[in-house]
């Protein structure tokens, strides 16, 4: 049984559970979010497009061992980056798009 994952809201300063919703974007862009259930501030948690959904599968299906740690890590660094972008963005702007 996984435990409830709760955050305390910066908005008013009480503490909500995370429930995790999905919107859809324009571009195949996917924001994963949750709001606090008691002031509804939204909080935008992760964003991914095509790109970084298709890497992360390939991510999880590469054997671990030793020798391509860094390659490992240096292909999720990539997908973080990206996804950083995308939020800052989206929350920024409104739209996801990297050409911004």
């Amino acid at each position: 049984m996984t435990e409830q994952l709760t955050a305390l809201c910066d908005k008013c300063n009480k503490i909500t559970d995370v429930i995790f919703k999905k919107d859809k974007h324009p571009n195949d862009i996917e924001e994963t979010y949750f709001k606090c259930e008691h002031c509804y501030y939204r909080y935008t948690s992760f964003v991914t497009d095509k790109w970084v959904r298709k890497q992360q599968r390939k991510l999880k299906t590469m054997p671990r061992y030793e020798d391509n740690q860094s390659t490992l890590d240096d292909k999720q660094l990539a997908i973080n980056e990206r996804m950083a972008r995308l939020k800052f963005n989206l929350v920024n702007y409104g739209r996801a798009d990297l050409e911004i």
